[in-house]
C-alpha cells in the first residue's frame, strides 16, 4: 500500500516538472521572437551608419590628396621664389588652402571619430534614431568643397549660400561663410570676402577662427590697406599666440 502510494506521488512530480517545462519553453520561444525583431531594427540603423561612415572616410582620403597636391605646388614655387612680390603673394596664397584643408581634415576626423563612437554606443544601445537633416547638409557640404578646390567657385559659392541658410548642422554653421569668404576671395570680390570672414568671427565657437582672421588680413592686403590687415594679424596673434595661424600672421607682418 505505502508502494503504490510512493508511486503515486512520483507520478504526479514528474507531470508537474513536464507543464512546467512546457510553459518556460513558450515563454522563453515568445522572447525570441521580441528579440529577433529588435535585432533586425538595430542591424538596420547600425548598416545606415556604417555606410555614412564609410562615405566620410572616404571623403577624407580626397582631402588628404588635395592637401599633398597643394603641399607640393607649396614646395616648387618655394624653390623657385625670387624677388618677385606676385610669387610670393601666390606662395601665401597656397599655403594659406593647405592650411584651409587641414582644418578641414579635423572637422572630418572629428565627424568619423563621432560616428565611429556612435556606431558603438548603438551596440548597447540599440535603436537610437540619427539627426534628421544633417547627412543632406555633409553630402552637400562635401560638393561645395569639392567644387572650390576645382575652380568652380560661383557653383561652390551657390552651394555654401545655401547651406548657410540652413540650420541642420549648427557646427558647421560658421565654416559656410568661411567659405563663402574664399569664394569671393578667389573672384577678386575682396570687399565680399571681408564681410564674409568677419561673419565667422561673430560665431562665438568655429573651426574657422584662425584661418578667417589670416584671410581677412589677405583681404584687406590685396586692397592695399596694410594698417587693417596688420590689425586683423595683430588680433590674430593676441588671441591665440601659438597656433599655426599666428605663426603665418607673423611672417606676413614682417613682410609689410
Amino acid at each position: 500500500m505505502k508502494l503504490g502510494r510512493r508511486w503515486g506521488i512520483v507520478w504526479v512530480s514528474a507531470v508537474l516538472i513536464g507543464v512546467n517545462f512546457l510553459l518556460g519553453g513558450c515563454g522563453e520561444s515568445l522572447k525570441t521572437t521580441e528579440s529577433s525583431r529588435q535585432a533586425a531594427s538595430d542591424s538596420a540603423a547600425i548598416g545606415a551608419l556604417k555606410v555614412e561612415n564609410s562615405q566620410l572616410k572616404r571623403s577624407n582620403g580626397q582631402l588628404e590628396q588635395d592637401k599633398k597636391a597643394l603641399n607640393g605646388k607649396v614646395a616648387d614655387l618655394t624653390s623657385r621664389l625670387g624677388q618677385s612680390s606676385q610669387q610670393w603673394q601666390d606662395l601665401q596664397d597656397l599655403q594659406q588652402r593647405t592650411h584651409s584643408l587641414d582644418s578641414e581634415l579635423t572637422v572630418q576626423r572629428q565627424v568619423n571619430s563621432d560616428l565611429d563612437a556612435k556606431l558603438a554606443q548603438m551596440g548597447t544601445q540599440p535603436g537610437e534614431a540619427t539627426v534628421t537633416g544633417a547627412e543632406e547638409f555633409k553630402e552637400k557640404y562635401q560638393q561645395g568643397l569639392r567644387l572650390f578646390d576645382s575652380r568652380k567657385y560661383s557653383e561652390a559659392a551657390a552651394i555654401f549660400k545655401e547651406l548657410s541658410l540652413s540650420n541642420a548642422d549648427p557646427t558647421l554653421a560658421s565654416n559656410t561663410h568661411y567659405w563663402l569668404g574664399e569664394c569671393s576671395y578667389a573672384r577678386q570680390k575682396y570687399r565680399d570676402a571681408i564681410a564674409e570672414f568677419e561673419r565667422t568671427l561673430s560665431y562665438r565657437k568655429s573651426f574657422k577662427t584662425g584661418a578667417a582672421y589670416l584671410m581677412l588680413g589677405m583681404s584687406y592686403l590685396r586692397l592695399g590697406e596694410k594698417t587693417k590687415a596688420r590689425a586683423a594679424w595683430e588680433k590674430l596673434i593676441n588671441k591665440d599666440p601659438k597656433s599655426k595661424y599666428s605663426m603665418r600672421a607673423k611672417e606676413f607682418i614682417n613682410q609689410l
